[in-house]
């Protein structure tokens, strides 16, 4: 297994210092990092920036692992939910030109208006129609278990089982779970045989954590295999469940994230050659 770094990583910083995709790129290159994760957040103007991107990955042998939008299914209107699931096929469009064909989606997001049984037609008909889309590209869809409206394995996999579509399949973010309150190998089991992307991810309980459960727990993003993901039965699971797809870096923790970064992929290697 091999460690791709999703740009969300450097949020932080490339927002502070307005970084572009290239800027990240570089930092990538600097650090001896061979894949990547792009999402559509940090492009400033695609048209011009994706040739570069191109010309750069080719140059400095970086491999593009995967693309990650921010839709949200979840709205009101007809129009809303057409805008959202245009950013997955604008974001399907993007990949095949990275060439990647793996694209991270979301559901929707969790509000006082709607619960999970109310959102979940909504959800289904969009991922649906976004699925029949990417089968014809040759992309798969890979719903994440993101936020708090879908954020538990049942609610992924139901919305898998509806759309019943080759081209979607789950992210598994090994952290997300406990923001559900969900201990994440319950969900490795529930989850194991649609994975076909991962983020890895680590989270500590703490008193003042910046990250909120349903349950009112708080959490902080820790260095990956230093919190309370069990990050060595998960990759142990993959593994012995023959998963080829990428894992993904997605450091959250406090702090220096290229530090975060190093010491993460340095816990990560260390675990991997325990296998």
């Amino acid at each position: 297994m091999n460690l791709s770094l999703s740009m969300w990583s450097l949020h932080r910083v490339s927002r502070a210092e307005k970084w572009s995709v290239l800027d990240f790129l570089a930092f990538c290159s600097k650090e001896g990092i061979g894949s990547v994760e792009l999402l559509d957040v940090f492009w400033k103007d695609p048209e011009n920036e994706i040739p570069q991107v191109l010309e750069y990955v080719r140059e400095s042998g970086i491999t593009i692992t995967s693309y990650a939008v921010g839709n949200d299914l979840v709205k009101s209107t007809a129009e809303e939910r057409a805008e959202a699931l245009r950013v997955i096929t604008d974001g399907i469009a993007v990949a095949r030109q990275l060439g990647t064909s793996v694209v991270r989606v979301f559901s929707g997001n969790l509000s006082d208006a709607y619960t999970f049984d109310m959102a979940l037609d909504w959800i289904v008909e969009g991922l649906g129609d976004a699925a029949r889309v990417a089968e014809q590209s040759g992309i798969t869809l890979c719903l994440e278990n993101h936020g708090k409206l879908a954020g538990k394995g049942d609610q992924v996999l139901a919305i898998l089982e509806r759309v019943n579509s080759p081209a979607l399949k789950a992210t598994f973010d090994t952290g997300n779970f406990l923001l559900v309150d969900e201990n994440p190998l319950h969900a490795l089991e529930v989850l194991l045989p649609s994975i076909g992307h991962v983020h890895i991810k680590d989270f500590e309980e703490t008193v003042d954590g910046r990250y909120k459960a349903l349950s009112g727990k708080a959490y902080e993003g820790v260095f990956a295999g230093e919190g309370q993901v069990h990050l060595p039965v998960i990759l142990a699971k993959l593994q012995e469940a023959g998963y080829k797809g990428a894992c993904v870096l997605e450091y959250e923790g406090l702090g220096d994230e290229a530090e975060g970064i190093r010491r993460s992929i340095h816990n990560f290697n260390a675990l991997v050659q325990t296998l």
